[in-house]
């Protein structure tokens, strides 16, 4: 059995008292649906608790399979809510004898594979009667029983290094239902973005249009909470997402009237950085390798026309290789290039548009600019010229999304950045060399030496965080230097007392992620071997003030805490990063009164002790937090004096040891949370 956090302090004193299912009961422990981004750590993590809770003669089986899975949410009693389909993953424990996992089924985890705005809706929608109750229904389509997609590849990152069996039984299908929706619910949410924001997307999806501020995007439906779908650009495909109106914990639900959405806990499971990828057909381009964003991310705003990269992604300026967003000129006369956007309602395209395109100072930028007229085309599906010369094309999912820059020349497209997605992009090993990442603002989201900054590609059965300097993966994503990433989250009904549900997955998979296929950064382990040092503050949202959650345990690796989970409560996409200070300093020897010291100003950055976005503590009070913390300048450690007469101010701060006398010196210090830590502040 694994050890439940105190973290999840909301769901663990009912889990730890809880009793285990009996021996030959089927019991579904995890029926989550969301992020494509965390399917693979969330197939991992449950083959591992699979395997950690065998009984003699019981085996762990396992089933991928693309388009097996439907969601039926039955609110609207004139069906207009349709059903939705997706990729699935299930891990089971039955008899070792049958060899296929038909007979003796215990104990059933499954997952399917959709978008986080999308999952937090099938898990938040309260159902009517026959199947009324918490979370739409599943049920899997019985002509994709037979076969399988081996979805998690090589069979190595099974915990039983086995392949899937080649067809579902129905000792597991059956539990479920076959072609009709069965009394299964969703009893877990798993998104790449808050539910708070998750809601706000939906809400200004489905809002009437403003070309202004784009707080409205258009897609209106037949009612207030079912909105119009809204269609992909990709040649033959019909795929489309419809805004479709579900309430947060504790309210009402919007469609079945009066029926409230029990309480339930968002618990984070780690933090992954947006890559945005180019194909350039092999012949690299040393003008697009850098982004500027434009974004200061210290919660001010820039000046109007500075936000360059929101300019080249909402088609205010030319679609091609001298755009300033990649450091030109602007003049136009570069080679075309097609921008692949995603869909309003997606955790990715969220997470990147209030990190780089909608932040503090810049509401009028979205990559919804230049929709006129949201029910038709060239605006839905979105294919729109740039000025000049370029495109912007709209993708559904980031398959997608992924598709469309591994098929097309001189395409740009971003992602949650994953092993897998990186191998979809490049196909083989041979292939990466047709394929880049950017930096933003010089800030790499990845932090794997390539050459010529290639999108990784992971050959190996295991893709872990050793490949990375002191096993540190994505370095500046925990640094706070990199300004485009998410925290993931699974949301989980406070009722949940199984100890083999969704609390402990969340343990087993961030346990085994850094040995496994590192794709994120672990918010907390269970040991805390390794964790998050950084968090985005927390602002009101949907209705819910911020919150920006408790402190987690400190993790051995690099000894920084996070916050987050628990009371955790408000949005966050674009968040101001908070738990690092990166700037330029100027060192001088002591003065008068502080001889053998030195004086250290800041020469770029945030003030000291980020006392402009501390909602605790004001001006020099929170500076002067840090008196006796280690600071590195240029790589040197040293130590904040503490002393009355040098007590450090937002301007200035004194060493207890002489350091090289200079200007423009790199500087760094972590700036521990505290609760309740910074709020109300955007990038």
């Amino acid at each position: 059995m694994t050890r439940i956090k105190s973290l999840f302090a909301g769901l663990v004193v009912t889990a730890i008292a809880a009793v285990v299912p009996a021996a030959n009961a089927q019991a579904v422990h995890v029926a989550g649906v969301g992020s494509s981004a965390q399917f693979l750590g969330t197939m991992i993590g449950m083959s591992q608790l699979a395997a950690n809770n065998l009984v003699s003669g019981k085996c762990q089986y396992h089933w991928t399979r693309k388009n097996a899975l439907q969601a039926h949410d039955n609110r609207d009693s004139l069906g207009r809510i349709l059903d939705e389909t997706g990729n699935v993953g299930v891990v089971w424990i039955a008899d070792c004898s049958d060899g296929t996992g038909g007979t003796g089924v215990t104990d059933i985890w499954l997952d399917g594979q959709y978008d986080s705005t999308l999952g937090v809706r099938l898990f938040s929608a309260q159902q009517k009667a026959p199947t009324a109750g918490a979370g739409a229904t599943l049920y899997f389509i019985a002509g994709q029983l037979s076969g399988d997609d081996n979805l998690v590849s090589p069979n190595t990152l099974w915990a039983d290094n086995k392949a899937d069996v080649g067809s579902l039984p129905a000792g597991v299908s059956g539990v479920f239902g076959t072609a009709a929706p069965g009394n299964v619910h969703v009893n877990m949410g798993l998104t790449d973005i808050r539910p708070e924001d998750a809601l706000a997307a939906t809400t200004r999806s489905k809002a009437a249009l403003n070309t202004t501020t784009w707080s409205g995007l258009g897609y209106v439906g037949p009612t207030g909470q079912i909105g119009a779908p809204i269609f992909t650009a990709q040649s033959g495909s019909s795929s489309n997402f419809t805004p479709i109106g579900f309430a947060l914990s504790g309210a009402n639900d919007p469609i079945n009237a009066g029926v409230p959405v029990p309480a339930y806990t968002t618990i984070p499971v780690g933090a992954a950085p947006i890559v945005f990828a180019y194909n350039h057909t092999g012949n690299t381009n040393p003008l697009v390798t850098n982004l500027v964003s434009g974004v200061k991310g210290d919660g001010t705003g820039n000046t109007a026309g500075s936000y360059k990269l929101a300019n080249l992604f909402d088609g205010t300026t030319s679609c091609d290789t001298h755009s300033a967003a990649f450091g030109g000129n602007g003049d136009g006369l570069g080679t075309a290039v097609n921008i692949m956007l995603r869909e309003p309602l997606s955790g990715t395209m969220n997470t990147t548009e209030y990190s780089l395109f909608r932040t503090t100072g810049n509401t009028s930028d979205s990559q919804e600019k230049g929709i006129i007229n949201p029910t038709r085309a060239p605006y839905n599906p979105l294919n729109l010229n740039c000025p000049n010369v370029g495109n912007r094309q709209r993708r559904i999912g980031t398959g997608q999304v992924l598709t469309a820059i591994n098929g097309t020349a001189n395409t740009i497209g971003y992602f949650f950045f994953s092993f897998a997605n990186s191998a979809t992009v490049n196909g083989s090993a041979a292939n990466a060399v047709n394929y880049n990442y950017l930096t933003i603002d010089g800030v790499d989201p990845i932090g794997l030496a390539t050459t010529n900054q290639q999108l990784p590609f992971c050959s190996a059965s295991l893709c872990p965080a050793s490949q990375w300097s002191g096993s540190i993966s994505f370095p500046n994503l925990r640094n706070g230097t990199y300004k485009a990433w998410s925290l993931y989250r699974w949301t989980v009904y406070n009722s949940n007392t199984d100890p083999l549900g969704p609390a402990a997955l969340a343990e087993s998979m961030q346990d085994n992620i850094d040995s496994t296929v590192a794709d994120f950064v672990p918010f907390v382990t269970t040991s805390n071997s390794d964790g998050l040092e950084v968090y985005r503050s927390h602002f009101t949202q949907s209705g819910k003030a911020g919150n920006n959650g408790p402190a987690s345990p400190t993790e051995t690796l690099t000894n920084g805490n996070s916050l987050g989970g628990g009371t955790e409560q408000g949005g966050d996409e674009g968040g101001v990063i908070i738990g690092w200070d990166h700037s330029t300093v100027t060192v001088a020897n002591g003065t008068t009164g502080h001889i053998g010291h030195s004086k250290v100003t800041k020469t770029a950055g945030r003030n000291f002790g980020f006392s402009d976005q501390d909602s605790t503590h004001a001006g020099n009070a929170a500076a002067a937090l840090l008196a006796g913390q280690t600071v590195n300048i240029n790589g040197t450690d040293y130590v904040v004096s503490s002393a009355s007469n040098e007590v450090p101010t937002v301007a200035a701060l004194y060493l207890t040891t002489l350091a090289p006398k200079g200007a423009g010196q790199a500087f760094k210090i972590y700036i521990a949370p505290h609760v309740p830590g910074y709020l109300n502040k955007k990038q």
